[in-house]
């Protein structure tokens, strides 16, 4: 009778829990890292970066947004890694690990807080005021009172006055506090206001004041416990999807903003209001560019923009992949003399920004529209010039993507259709393209993509509505000299962006397979 070793049956067995010591000192070293190392980028770009660009009198603000960036997020990076590395290192010792994260989140904003008040900064720093006190009355904000020699004693404010209004924008309380905030020290604001009955516009001159942001203050503490929570609370394997969604965010956002937008009077944030900024205000007249109609612009051809830029997009496409197949073929199948040449060339020419080849390429449409027939399809201020000149920038990235995936496709299905007597054109279109229908619809949709939401070359080499196409005609509705309606930009915005959903939606399960090789691009 044979006697089984139990230790060589069990598998492998689980690597003991971390003394409780040795777990705290990883805990405590990671989180000092990351604060040492997100104050380190900070400091990096505001004291090194930002003062290199301001040297060579450079006017930027990227730098300082990263750093601020990387202050504001701080916090909530410390408390975040607490909770993760904690439940990573401490195991199932559940009471500590909630512990150690809430102690964290009070330290963490405890320091921020006296940081804020030694340095007179965020909480505690100076904010705007007009120094007085309202509150919101049925007519409008009711002032029910007015420090001493303050600004609003010093344009005229009294106590009882009725503001309804900031110039001729109808306000509340909410609206008029923000609009103090946010306005810079000395700016001056014209208060429309109800006064015995009579109607009188004052200009009040905003003042910077200290004080203390006790709401900021509590807010803080607040969010950085709520993240605390989640962060305990939400799965290991959620964390991916969590951070995924996090970073989508503002896009996800600004995809709402643009379909309720196309649809109402006015937004406040994401809430549709109507003109007296009540919730609401819900419209078509958007869309009414769809019938010729938009603004003061009675004629407006919607659909001949909208076929000008299908055809730019259609011929660009159609001419890239034609050619870039073909091309990439030849370079991947054949060897001949400049093959290595004319690859790095098309990397050459794909690196030339378009801005820097405008006058070159002015000069060579002007000399094409001389030509007879030729010069009216693609010559200057023809749709066919633009899609040429398109298809001359979209060159170089299609043959290299081509060339990439016929490098992919195994020779024994080319050589067996040529043992089999086909000739290697029938071989390339009937044999190889269908292999590489991923990638052809790649290209594809890549190339008209281009065409599509182009606006330089169109705006640079045709003049007129006649042969604009749909981004000139949006920059030309949010031109200096007019205006702007900027819901019914966004309903053109959307009705431009349609054609790229449905090509999307229809398209997925190809692009889904661009990596899985013949076989699988031919199923």
């Amino acid at each position: 009778m044979t006697v089984t070793d139990p230790t060589m049956v069990a598998g492998p067995r689980k690597a003991p829990p971390l003394a409780l010591g040795t777990a705290l000192w990883r805990l405590l070293r990671d989180i000092v890292l990351l604060a040492v190392a997100m104050l380190g980028v900070s400091w990096v770009f505001r004291e090194i970066l930002a003062n290199a660009t301001s040297a060579v009198n450079v006017e930027e603000s990227f730098t300082t947004v990263i750093a601020d960036t990387m202050i504001f997020t701080l916090p909530f990076a410390l408390v975040i890694v607490t909770a993760l590395r904690s439940r990573s290192l401490l195991k199932n010792r559940r009471g500590l690990i909630i512990g150690i994260t809430m102690l964290v989140a009070l330290a963490v904003q405890t320091i921020s807080v006296g940081q804020q008040a030694l340095t007179q900064t965020g909480a505690y720093g100076t904010q705007t005021s007009v120094q007085f006190t309202t509150e919101q009355a049925d007519e409008g904000v009711l002032v029910t009172a007015i420090e001493a020699g303050g600004a609003a004693e010093q344009a005229g404010i009294l106590v009882g006055d009725v503001i309804t209004a900031i110039r001729r924008d109808v306000v509340d309380k909410a609206a008029l506090d923000t609009a103090i905030l946010q306005s810079d020290d000395g700016a001056v604001l014209r208060f429309r206001l109800l006064r015995d009955g009579e109607e009188q516009q004052i200009p009040v001159t905003v003042t910077s004041i200290s004080g203390v942001n006790t709401t900021s203050i509590y807010m803080g503490y607040v969010a950085l416990f709520v993240t605390a929570i989640l962060a305990l609370a939400i799965p290991f394997g959620w964390i991916p999807y969590v951070l995924l969604i996090s970073f989508l965010m503002p896009l996800f956002l600004g995809y709402a903003w643009l379909i309720i937008a196309t649809f109402s009077q006015r937004t406040e944030g994401l809430l549709p209001v109507d003109t007296t900024g009540n919730f609401g205000g819900l419209t078509l007249d958007n869309w009414s560019f769809l019938s010729g109609q938009m603004g003061a612009r009675n004629q407006l051809d919607i659909w001949g923009v909208t076929l000008n830029s299908a055809m730019i997009a259609v011929v660009m496409t159609v001419i890239v992949l034609l050619v870039a197949s073909m091309a990439g073929y030849a370079l991947s199948r054949m060897n001949f003399p400049g093959r290595r040449g004319f690859l790095s060339m098309t990397l050459i020419l794909h690196s030339f920004p378009a801005v820097t080849l405008l006058i070159p390429i002015f000069i060579v449409l002007q000399n094409i529209g001389h030509i007879p027939l030729i010069g009216d399809l693609f010559g200057f201020n023809t749709i066919g010039g633009v899609a040429l000149i398109m298809v001359a920038f979209e060159l170089p990235l299609g043959i290299w993507l081509m060339k990439g995936f016929f490098d992919g496709i195994s020779w024994d299905m080319e050589r067996s259709a040529m043992i089999d007597g086909a000739t290697r054109w029938r071989t390339f279109f009937e044999i190889i393209l269908p292999q590489i229908r991923p990638g052809l619809l790649a290209l594809g949709i890549f190339s008209f993509l281009g065409g599509w939401n182009t606006y330089l070359i169109p705006a640079t080499f045709m003049v007129g509505t006649r042969t604009s196409n749909l981004p000139v005609l949006i920059r030309d509705l949010t031109g200096e000299m007019q205006p702007v309606n900027w819901n019914q930009v966004a309903a053109v915005g959307l009705y431009q962006l349609i054609p790229i959903l449905l090509l999307f939606v229809f398209a997925q399960e190809y692009l889904l397979n661009i990596y899985a090789g013949g076989t699988k691009g031919s199923s």
